[in-house]
C-alpha cells in the first residue's frame, strides 16, 4: 500500500511495485511549499472525480492511476471504504492526489503541522537585539499575520547554535520550526543566536549556564517589553529547557512554560546517566576496540568530570582539547529542583521514549516538584532531537534523523498548549 513520508520541506509519495505497474506512475516528490490544502475523506471513491488517463480500476473496489478533467490532473491510489487524504497542489503536476493510507487521521495531522511550519504566509519575520550584561545578541522576532494572542521565548540545546537551533554540523532546525508554527497559533516569538554564534557578540567558549541564563532573562523581557499587554511563554529544549527552568522560576505573570527533553536532576547525574545509555549503542567496532583496549568508557567519563571540576578558568584544556570549562563546571552542578519548585506558571514537559541524553523517567520528576498543574508526553519513538525514530536509538543516527521534520506530535502538542493557555491568561501589571 501506498505510504507518505515528510522531510523538512518534501512530501513524498511511495508506491508499491503493484502500484507503479497499475497506474504507470513512478513515486511523487513535491516541495511542500506546494501543497494549498488537505483534508481528511471517509471513503477515498468519493474525492475521486473526472475520466480514467491511464490507470486501472476494478469496479468498486480499487483506482490507481491518473484522473483528468479541465485544468485538474488528480493522481489516485483509492480503495473503496478506506479512509484518505486529498491533497491539493499549486505549480506542480498531478494538481491533487487521493491516497487511501490506514492511518489517514494521522497523517492529516503531520502533514498539517508542517504545513504551519512552511507557510510563508502565516508570519512575517525583523531582527531584533537583546542587550544582556553588556553583549548585544541578534535575534529574529516571528509575529503571525493576523492578530497576535501572546508571546514566547524559545531557547535552544547545547552547542554552538544559532537562533535556529542550526550547528553547522547538524542543523536541527527546531527553534525555528517552533516560531513558525506557534505563529499559525497567533503567537510572538523571539529566537537569537547564542554568544559568539552568528551575529551576537561575545565569545562562546567563554560563556557559562548563568551567563546563558542571564541572556534568556534578557531575551524574554525584550519581547515582554515589545507586547506588554500579551501573556508570556518561556519555551525551551534541551540545555534550552533546562534555561527555561532557572528563567521561569524567577519570572513573574508567566502564562507558561514548555520544556522540550528538560532534565529533572542534577547535570552530573545526567551525564553519568547519558554515558549508561549511550556505551552499548556504540557501533561494534568501537565496542570490540574498548574491549580489546579495555578501555572503561564510565570510568574514563568519571576522569573527564574530575578534571573539568579541577578547572577554575571560564576556557580550560581537557584531554586534549580546549573546552567551554565554565558552562561544563555550571552543568555539572545545576539542580533542577530548587527551581522547578518556584515556578509558578503552568507546564507542559515532552521528553521522548528513545532519549539518550535526558532520562524520560525525569517527566516524573518534574510533575512532582512544580507545584503548578503539570502535563507530560513522553510519546515512545521520539529521540532528544525531537525526531522519531522506529530503530533502536543511537546518537549516530542523529545526523540522518536530522533531515526529517520535527516530529508532528510534538509540534501540535507545544502548539495547542501554548494556544489553550494564552486563552486562559490575564495579564496583570
Amino acid at each position: 500500500m501506498a505510504t507518505i513520508t515528510l522531510t523538512h520541506d518534501r512530501l513524498h509519495l511511495h508506491l508499491t511495485v503493484g502500484e507503479r505497474i497499475s497506474g504507470l506512475h513512478g513515486d511523487i516528490d513535491v516541495p511542500l511549499a506546494a501543497v494549498t490544502g488537505v483534508r481528511l475523506v471517509g471513503d477515498a471513491f468519493d474525492a475521486v472525480t473526472g475520466l480514467r488517463s491511464p490507470g486501472l480500476a476494478v469496479p468498486g473496489v480499487v483506482r490507481v492511476g491518473t484522473w483528468r478533467k479541465p485544468g485538474h490532473r488528480m493522481f489516485v491510489v483509492a480503495r473503496r471504504g478506506m479512509p484518505a487524504l486529498h491533497i491539493t497542489l499549486a505549480g506542480v503536476k498531478p494538481t491533487d492526489i487521493v491516497v487511501s493510507l490506514p492511518d489517514a487521521e494521522a497523517q492529516l495531522t503531520a502533514l498539517r503541522a508542517h504545513l504551519a511550519i512552511h507557510d510563508p504566509e502565516g508570519f512575517t519575520e525583523r531582527d531584533v537585539r537583546v542587550a544582556s550584561a553588556g553583549v548585544e545578541l541578534a535575534g529574529t522576532e516571528t509575529a503571525p499575520t493576523g492578530e497576535a494572542r501572546a508571546v514566547a521565548v524559545i531557547l535552544p540545546g547545547s552547542g554552538e547554535v544559532n537562533r535556529d537551533a542550526d550547528h553547522r554540523r547538524i542543523p536541527l532546525g527546531v527553534s525555528r520550526d517552533l516560531a513558525h508554527a506557534l505563529a499559525g497559533a497567533g503567537v510572538v516569538t523571539l529566537r537569537y543566536d547564542k554568544r559568539g554564534i552568528g551575529a551576537s557578540g561575545g565569545q562562546f567558549l567563554a560563556t557559562g549556564l548563568s551567563d546563558n541564563i542571564a541572556d534568556a532573562t534578557a531575551a524574554l523581557q525584550t519581547i515582554r517589553d515589545a507586547h506588554p499587554d500579551l501573556p508570556a511563554f518561556v519555551i525551551g529544549h534541551s540545555e534550552g529547557a533546562m534555561i527555561a527552568e532557572a528563567v521561569a522560576a524567577d519570572a513573574t505573570g508567566l502564562a507558561g512554560v514548555v520544556l522540550l527533553a528538560a532534565p529533572g536532576v542534577p547535570g552530573e547525574e545526567t551525564m553519568k546517566w547519558q554515558a549508561r545509555q549511550i556505551a552499548p549503542t556504540l557501533p561494534a567496532f568501537a565496542r570490540a576496540v574498548t574491549r580489546l583496549l579495555r578501555i572503561d568508557i564510565l570510568a574514563q567519563q568519571s576522569k573527564a568530570i574530575e578534571a573539568i571540576k579541577a578547572t577554575s578558568g571560564d576556557i580550560a584544556r581537557v584531554q586534549g582539547r580546549r573546552i567551554n570549562a565554565k558552562w561544563q563546571r555550571e552543568l555539572l552542578a545545576f539542580d533542577p529542583a530548587p527551581f522547578l519548585a518556584r515556578i509558578t506558571a503552568p507546564v507542559l514537559a515532552i521528553t521522548g521514549g528513545k532519549d539518550l541524553q535526558v532520562n524520560p523517567d525525569d517527566l516524573e520528576v518534574i510533575a512532582a516538584t512544580v507545584p503548578t498543574p503539570v502535563e507530560t508526553r513522553r510519546p515512545a519513538d521520539v529521540t532528544h532531537i525531537l525526531r522519531a525514530d522506529p530503530n533502536a536509538p543511537t546518537i549516530g543516527a542523529y545526523k540522518k534523523l536530522a533531515k526529517q521534520p520535527i516530529d508532528a506530535q510534538v509540534i501540535t502538542d507545544v502548539v495547542g498548549w501554548v494556544g489553550a493557555h494564552a486563552g486562559r491568561c490575564t495579564v496583570t501589571v
